[in-house]
């Protein structure tokens, strides 16, 4: 992963900032891993923020709290809690179903 400091612009469409919005980033499987922020949001990715990026994986669901679904996000750079995606399609990978993302729509506490 590269540092976003020092990544030349690659945005293909406008970035549009938006009002602090919460997500929810869930792994491969289904499985919620940790809640996070949603930033500045393109056609094609976003910035986000967790509290605590570690444990995030290269690859993972990401749950827009507001709409109620669910994209495919791949890290293109990580600063501290922040991390630049892009979404990707994977028609190899079962998007989430209706049961799931209605349990994402839930407020989740970690411990």
């Amino acid at each position: 992963m590269s540092n976003r400091s020092s990544a030349p612009e690659k945005r293909s469409s406008e970035r549009r900032r938006t009002r602090l919005r919460s997500g929810k980033i869930v792994n491969m499987n289904g499985r919620f891993l940790i809640e996070c922020q949603l930033h500045d949001i393109a056609g094609g990715g976003a910035k986000i923020r967790v509290a605590d990026a570690r444990d995030v994986p290269d690859r993972f669901w990401l749950f827009d709290d507001r709409y109620g679904q669910a994209l495919i996000a791949e890290i293109v750079w990580r600063d501290g809690v922040e991390l630049g995606v892009r979404f990707c399609n994977d028609p190899t990978i079962q998007p989430l179903d209706d049961a799931r993302l209605s349990k994402l729509a839930g407020k989740y506490y970690s411990l």
